[in-house]
């Protein structure tokens, strides 16, 4: 089967599964006046469906390695719009945050490693190009889904709007499923080097390197995401004009995935996704001394185009250090560890702010999260030869190949 069709159907169903698990924010809202709950234990229900997308990489790469990616996106094309019409029709706050949690949330996380797996072994030429491509989804997903959902909600209210999104998301998701791969990336290989297990991949120090990076720069990136509409507000600005400048970052995280695939065919991924890292962190910067409207748009673009690099070339700086095999085990392992960094970076960063009486210190929190993320990074060497990829190891030679 051509890769092309792989690619396209991990775009769109990464934008529509990802969309519904962490671009639901306007959901706060109606989902507190329909259940009769405050709008801090209705983000509850997000902040769990955002951990179960993340957390469950870990066994959903590996087992789309050894049995294909289209069980699990046959799995998350009833999971998601199940955990919707859950959504629609519970009478209680209680079911309707599971049904949300575990059907929106476990059927993105049921998608999203495999398929970007499944990508990395379907191209062996343009891998790392392909891979950044293929996190557009996710780039999309945070441009579309909220002011969609904001259309929806106002004329159907709560319970209609998660019917339509969940009739969406089932044609969407049902439609990508053939062209996932129906059997494992190991499969019917010529002898080839076995899989790494759980262990043997947490105790590679070079990738504890890299895990340690990505839940530091994780804990950072989510900051803005979750507190930039209430900085402004403090400043002035109006919600509606917050929310505004949260989107323009994702719609320049979406423009700087697809830029930066000329850069990383010329330079390699790893060098560009810790050019990414380091820019993320410094655009911090920008933002705690902002006043006005258009400051806060300035650091908004530049911070959402430095995130766009750094998560666009995940997947790619991952299967450049360290091959292919065991990359969906390896992928898994740096979604929970940004989920560890989504849970405990915005969440430090409000208490502190709060303590301190300044929304500055809650951005000092997002920025030395950033400096020890690109610690950690530039501890990753590399002998930037083009015939051998780059290896993220404690010697700085070549450990694996990549194909």
């Amino acid at each position: 089967m051509s890769p092309g069709p792989l690619l396209a159907a991990t775009v769109a169903a990464t934008a529509v599964a990802l969309g519904l698990a962490t671009g639901t924010g306007p959901l706060v809202g109606p989902v507190a006046a329909t259940f009769g709950v405050g709008a801090g234990t209705a983000s509850v229900m997000l902040a769990a469906t955002l951990a179960t997308m993340l957390a469950p990489g870990v066994v959903t790469g590996s087992l789309a390695e050894r049995h294909g990616a289209r069980p699990l996106v046959a799995l998350a094309a009833l999971l998601v719009p199940g955990g919707l019409l859950v959504l629609a029709a519970s009478p209680g706050f209680a079911v309707a945050a599971a049904g949300f949690a575990l059907g929106v949330g476990g059927g993105a996380g049921c998608l999203f490693v495999p398929l970007q797996a499944a990508v990395g072994a379907a191209f062996e030429r343009r891998r790392g190009p392909a891979l950044v491509v293929a996190t557009a989804g996710a780039g999309l997903a945070t441009a579309i889904t909220p002011p969609a959902i904001v259309a929806l909600v106002a004329p159907l209210g709560l319970r209609g709007a998660a019917v339509v999104l969940a009739v969406v998301a089932a044609v969407v998701l049902g439609a990508c499923v053939p062209a996932a791969p129906a059997v494992g990336s190991r499969d019917g290989a010529a002898p080839a080097p076995p899989e790494p297990g759980l262990r043997a991949v947490l105790v590679d120090r070079g990738f504890r390197r890299l895990g340690l990076g990505a839940v530091g720069l994780s804990a950072a990136m989510f900051v803005p995401f979750v507190h930039l509409a209430p900085f402004a507000a403090l400043r002035g600005i109006d919600l509606a004009t917050g929310a505004a400048l949260v989107a323009a970052a994702g719609a320049a995280s979406l423009v700087a995935r697809l830029a930066v695939v000329p850069a990383v065919a010329r330079r390699g991924a790893f060098a560009v996704f810790r050019a990414g890292a380091l820019v993320m962190t410094l655009s911090l910067g920008l933002w705690a001394p902002a006043h006005g409207v258009a400051a806060l748009a300035g650091f908004a673009l530049v911070f959402g185009a430095a995130h766009g690099t750094f998560v666009g070339l995940t997947g790619a700086a991952t299967a450049e250090l360290f091959g292919v095999v065991g990359f969906g085990r390896r992928l898994g392992v740096l979604h929970l560890a940004a989920a560890v960094g989504g849970l405990v970076g915005p969440g430090t960063a409000g208490l502190v702010a709060e303590a301190a009486a300044s929304p500055a210190a809650g951005v000092a929190v997002a920025a030395v999260s950033g400096v020890g993320g690109s610690a950690a990074l530039w501890g990753c060497r590399t002998t930037q030869r083009r015939s051998v990829p780059a290896t993220c190891s404690s010697t700085g030679r070549n450990t694996q190949p990549a194909r």
